[in-house]
Parts: structure tokens; C-alpha cells; sequence
């Protein structure tokens, strides 16, 4: 048992002062006043720095210099729990990219190693594709873009039992809607990407199982005039999560902030992560396409956008900086409201008793200086 003190706590409901976080092993005993720290108790002064809850990023493609569809190994869940640790995300979905079966399989079971054993802050799975539509494929692999068929679902179904599945990304237009309630059923949070689905079709699909959209405005059919696509359905569906990735390019910030007048607490923030977040390689495969990083930008030859170098405390800059949200709202979307898409809100995206102990610190220009990551302190601020 410990407590870190003289700190800001943000606890994804308000901003407390002059408390003390006390932890236990790996969960959030209590906030307390700093004078009621019970006598003996380690403390760790942070010396003014804030708190937050850690950063949930349910879109992390690589970090590190690695890439988990390159190689979907534990080792490489480490190498990029490692990198993105340093921006404050203390848990996250790895992504798998649309692929080969073989590589799902190894996948899943490499995800199920870390649930398993409690390593790296790994949720679940998130499997982006394969099951999408050819016409908004972006940088996936259409060699691997198919129908789901009964042996693939019962897969599926069996790592959702397993809980090593978590999300699964689909074109809702290409799927039955009896396969999607299938997954539905057994657990699988389901959102529509890569999609061209007309606005009508999508509010149907909202009502069979799908609950999110994968990065919205990227790779789907927009709102206009006519047609409000799978865009104009998210946005007006209440009960509807969304991710958005607030780096600037791929969805503008004015076009960020509309947005999060309309969907409030059912925005939060994902990276959409490339091998260059937490190494400096400029340039690096993806399947068949090279993608080069320039200035902040992961793009093929062609301009295809190809997942992104931004980090989560970076998109929390950016949305308190370039939008005006306040960095109480910002800090959750990047944990609160991502925990409670998941389904995890009673256990993460809060410092509050019972809470797992997750946590990021920071200063004031919101450079983050540490983790606690299951109850291990992190703290980096003089390296």
C-alpha cells in the first residue's frame, strides 16, 4: 500500500485539490485529505502534478517501431504498451488490420496470452475488418476483405467467449443480420467502418447490434444534402458511441467540435496508431503499401491516409488547444467515456475506491512525466 499526494486529481467526474490518491496492490483504496494519510504509509510526492485517470485507446494499430498485423505476437503487444505508455495510455485494444485467418488466429491468441497473465494493459482484441466493403478499404489489404462465412463466425464467437474478442470493426451492408446478432450475443461490441451503407440501412443496423463507428468521417459514407450516410445516422443516433482521431488530418477541428456538441459523452478519443508513436522511423510497410510519416502525417505515395503518429495525450492537446474543450471533458474522452463503451465503466476510466489502479501523470502543458499501471508507479519526469 502507498499514496501519491500534492497533486491535481482529476477523477473523471471533478477536480479535487490538496488530496491523496491511497493504493493498494493493484486497485484505488480512497482519495483522501493529505492530512489523513493513515501514519506510516509510503507516500510519493508529486510535487504539484496533476492526475487522471489512464488513457483508454480502443484503435492501436503499433508503436515502437512495431506493427501487430506484421506480427501479432505478446512481443509485440509489449513493445507497444511500451511506447504508448509514455503518452499516458496504461490500456488499449490492439488492432488487427483485415487479414489472413491464420493471422486472426494468432491474433486472438496472442491477446488471450495477455488477459490470461494480466500483461499490458490489453483489454481485448480489436478486429478491424476483414469483413468491410472493397469501396471504403483505405490501406487494408483487399486480398483479405471477404464475406463472413459459418466457420469464421463460430471463431469469433468462441474468442468473444473467451473475452479475447472485444470489438470488431465490419461494414455492417456486407454482414447477415443474423451473423452480427449472433456476435452481439456473444459479446462482441460490434461498430460499422469501412462502409459505403446508405443513410436508411445504417439506422436498421443501429438496431441489430451495432453500437459505434470507427473513426468517424474516415473511410464512409458522408452526410450531403440527400444522403446523410452512415455519418448523418451516427450523428443522430443518441445511443450511438463514435471514435475520432483529433490529429488535424484526418478530421478538421471545427469539424471536432460540431461533432462533440452533438454527441457529447458518446465521443472519445482513439490514435489510430502507426509504428512512428513512441520511435522516430519515417517510413514503414503496411502489407503491400509503403507508408512514409511526415510531419505528424502517415500516408501512402498515393495520399491514402494510413492510420496515424499521433499519441493520446497529443489528442488531448489538441482537442483542449485547437477546440477550446475543457481538460476536464478532454482527459474523458481519452478514459471515461472509451471504459464505458467497453462496458468496463465500474472498473477503469475513473480514480475512484474499487477503481483499478490506472493512472496518468502530468504537468501543466500536459506532457506526460508518469504511469501507475495496475498499481505500479511509473515516473519518468527527469529522464
Amino acid at each position: 500500500m502507498y499514496a501519491i499526494n500534492n497533486c491535481r486529481v482529476y477523477t473523471g467526474t471533478r477536480l479535487l485539490a490538496d488530496k491523496a490518491v491511497i493504493i493498494d496492490d493493484d486497485k484505488i483504496v480512497e482519495i483522501v485529505n493529505q492530512s489523513d494519510l493513515p501514519a506510516g504509509i509510503s507516500a510519493i510526492n508529486l510535487n504539484g502534478l496533476s492526475v487522471a485517470p489512464g488513457f483508454i485507446d480502443i484503435q492501436i494499430n503499433g508503436g515502437g517501431g512495431r506493427l501487430f498485423n506484421e506480427e501479432p505476437s505478446v512481443s509485440t503487444i509489449s513493445t507497444i504498451c511500451k511506447a504508448h505508455k509514455r503518452f499516458g495510455t496504461t490500456n488499449f485494444l490492439p488492432v488487427l488490420l483485415s487479414d489472413s485467418r491464420e493471422k486472426m488466429i494468432s491474433a486472438v491468441e496472442a491477446v488471450q496470452y495477455c488477459l490470461d497473465k494480466k500483461l499490458h494493459g490489453v483489454l481485448g482484441l480489436h478486429l478491424e475488418g476483414p469483413y468491410i466493403n472493397e469501396k471504403k478499404a483505405g490501406v487494408h489489404n483487399k486480398n483479405y476483405i471477404r464475406d463472413l462465412n459459418a466457420e469464421e463466425l463460430n471463431e469469433l464467437i468462441k474468442a468473444a467467449e473467451a473475452k479475447a474478442l472485444k470489438l470488431l470493426t465490419v461494414a455492417p451492408e456486407v454482414v447477415r443480420p443474423d451473423y452480427l446478432k449472433m456476435l452481439a450475443d456473444a459479446g462482441v461490441l460490434l461498430s460499422a467502418g469501412h462502409s459505403d451503407i446508405t443513410y436508411g440501412d445504417a439506422v436498421k443496423c443501429f438496431e441489430n447490434g451495432i453500437t459505434c463507428v470507427t473513426h468517424l468521417f474516415n473511410a464512409m459514407s458522408q452526410l450531403n444534402s440527400r444522403e446523410p450516410g452512415l455519418v448523418g445516422a451516427a450523428l443522430q443516433a443518441e445511443n450511438v458511441w463514435a471514435g475520432i482521431i483529433a490529429d488535424g488530418l484526418h478530421v478538421h477541428y471545427a469539424t471536432i467540435d460540431i461533432v462533440k456538441r452533438i454527441k457529447g459523452r458518446k465521443l472519445f478519443l482513439i490514435t489510430d496508431a502507426m509504428p512512428p508513436v513512441g520511435k522516430a522511423c519515417r517510413n514503414f510497410m503496411l502489407g503491400e503499401y509503403a507508408v512514409e510519416c511526415r510531419d505528424g502525417k502517415c500516408a501512402t505515395e498515393d495520399g491514402i491516409l494510413a492510420g496515424s503518429a499521433l499519441d493520446m495525450a497529443t489528442a488531448v492537446r489538441n482537442c483542449v488547444k485547437e477546440i477550446a474543450i475543457p481538460i476536464e471533458e478532454a482527459l474523458r474522452m481519452a478514459s471515461t467515456y472509451a471504459a464505458e463503451f467497453l462496458g468496463m465503466g465500474l472498473e477503469l476510466g475513473k480514480i475512484k475506491s474499487g477503481y483499478d489502479a490506472n493512472i496518468v501523470i502530468f504537468d501543466d502543458k500536459m506532457e506526460v512525466k508518469g504511469v501507475i499501471i495496475n498499481g505500479k508507479f511509473e515516473f519518468w519526469a527527469n529522464s
